[in-house]
């Protein structure tokens, strides 16, 4: 929990420009998540190797369904940070709402 508080401290400080940088790159992350899930071994080749492990192991956490529900809710946090939200208290929703989509398969549909 008290590294929870650090990293929301951690994105707090960054600033609007690099939370949504942040945001935008983890849905990419996702995204090339869903995409090797429905790619054989040998189509692996065109996701980047940087992002093959994260791809690899975000499928061995939750399913794509799952994935997607996650690009929904940082979707939408990148439009509240636009839109000048508390990013403290943003990214703290954000990692409740992951645990109840990662561990319930679950969706806290709370806005």
């Amino acid at each position: 929990m008290s590294s929870q508080i650090k990293w929301l401290d951690d994105i707090n400080k960054l600033g609007r420009e690099k939370q949504k940088q942040f945001l935008k790159y983890f849905i990419h992350l996702l995204e090339q998540g869903i995409r090797a899930a429905y790619l054989d071994e040998e189509n692996m080749g065109i996701i980047p190797e940087n992002e093959r492990d994260f791809a690899v192991r975000i499928n061995k956490i939750c399913e794509t369904d799952a994935q997607e529900a996650i690009v929904k809710e940082l979707d939408n946090a990148v439009y509240y940070i636009e839109r000048n939200a508390h990013a403290k208290m943003l990214f703290h929703a954000l990692t409740i709402r992951f645990f109840h989509i990662i561990k319930d398969n679950s969706l806290l549909l709370v806005h």
